[in-house]
Parts: structure tokens; C-alpha cells; sequence
């Protein structure tokens, strides 16, 4: 019977806890830390999904908006609209005494008092940021129809020049957005719904 070599069993031993203790520690690294990147990569979608879905109601908002009838075509109108929509999007009425927290579509109505004015009122939309990023000028034109082509009055500008979409005979909206190179891609940041009378 062969003895073994008490410096080599000792050795092997040893290799033994060195494996065993880095297998232990890759395997609670790994566990730990893939958990926390799963967790990470799936709220990311869950909040690209979440903008897109509010844009997409917002959206649905507005067309609501210009379907309101002309009689309701005022600040008790879009209040009572606004209550439909109180639970998917953070609507508030413009008030001059209290400041935004930058989160919410500010809306403001504006009824044109002078006599040869075209537009009768008018429904502005100040849309923030969290919004903007996934609601894109081609969303509007994809629903509502093409942009009015407008022979431009000034030359160019830093900022682009806000665009109009005829929806009916006596409905209108005008988009003002980001720059872009490619317009169709530009950030909305404000939607003017015009009512001529």
C-alpha cells in the first residue's frame, strides 16, 4: 500500500478551500449583482413604456379637444374634459399665484375678444419635458393630418417657427417644438388648439 506524501495531501487541501471559497464568492457576486442588473434593465423599459403611453393619451386628449363642441369650447368645458383624463395625465389649469413643479401640462384658455380676429379662443398646451421626449411632431401629423405649408415671413431662426395642421373647417392646432434636423422627430413643447369662429 502506497503512502501518500504528507506535503502533497496538504497542498491539496488547500486548493481544495481556495476553489471552494472562489466558487462561493463568484457565485454571490454573481447571483447578487444579476438580480440587481435584471431589476435595473427591466424598469427602464417599464418608464420608456409608461412616456410612450402617456403620450399616447395625450394625444387621445386632444383630439377630444378638438371634437368639443362650440358651446363647451371654453374653460368649463376643459375642466369637465380634464376630469376624464385626471388619472393618466397630470393636467392643471393655469394659475398665475401658484408655481409648477415642472411635471404638469399647463393649460391656459384665451378667448379673443376683438371683432375681426379669425380665431374666436384658443386652448394652450405647455406640455414638460417628461412628456416632450416621446411626443414627437409625426405623432401629431400621423393623426391629425399634414403640416399647412407656410411661407416662412422672417429668415431663420435659432428656435424653429411653430407649425399648423388644419384638422376641420373650424378646428386648427399649432405645434411648437425643439430643434431638430429632422422635424418629424422634434420634441413637442406646445399645442395651441385654435377654434375660429
Amino acid at each position: 500500500m502506497k503512502m501518500r506524501n504528507p506535503s502533497f495531501v496538504f497542498k491539496s487541501d488547500r486548493i481544495y478551500y481556495i476553489l471552494f471559497a472562489f466558487s462561493l464568492s463568484c457565485f454571490l457576486n454573481c447571483n447578487g449583482d444579476h438580480g440587481k442588473s435584471r431589476k435595473n434593465r427591466s424598469v427602464i423599459p417599464q418608464a420608456q413604456k409608461m412616456k410612450a403611453n402617456q403620450a399616447e393619451v395625450f394625444l387621445a386628449y386632444i383630439d377630444c379637444v378638438l371634437k368639443l363642441p362650440g358651446t363647451k369650447f371654453n374653460e368649463a368645458g376643459i375642466r369637465s374634459l380634464n376630469k376624464r383624463f385626471s388619472s393618466k395625465l397630470p393636467l392643471v389649469i393655469h394659475d398665475p399665484t401658484k408655481e409648477d413643479n415642472g411635471k404638469n401640462i399647463i393649460i391656459q384658455y384665451y378667448k379673443s375678444e376683438e371683432v375681426q380676429s379669425t380665431t374666436g379662443s384658443e386652448f394652450i398646451f405647455l406640455i414638460p419635458e417628461t412628456i416632450t421626449d416621446s411626443l414627437v411632431v409625426a405623432d401629431f401629423t400621423d393623426r391629425f393630418g399634414s403640416i399647412k405649408n407656410e411661407k416662412p415671413l422672417i429668415g431663420i431662426t435659432a428656435q424653429p417657427l411653430p407649425v399648423h395642421i388644419q384638422v376641420s373647417s373650424d378646428r386648427a392646432m399649432k405645434l411648437t417644438f425643439k430643434n431638430n434636423e429632422n422635424r418629424n422627430q422634434a420634441g413637442v413643447t406646445t399645442v395651441e388648439v385654435l377654434d375660429y369662429r
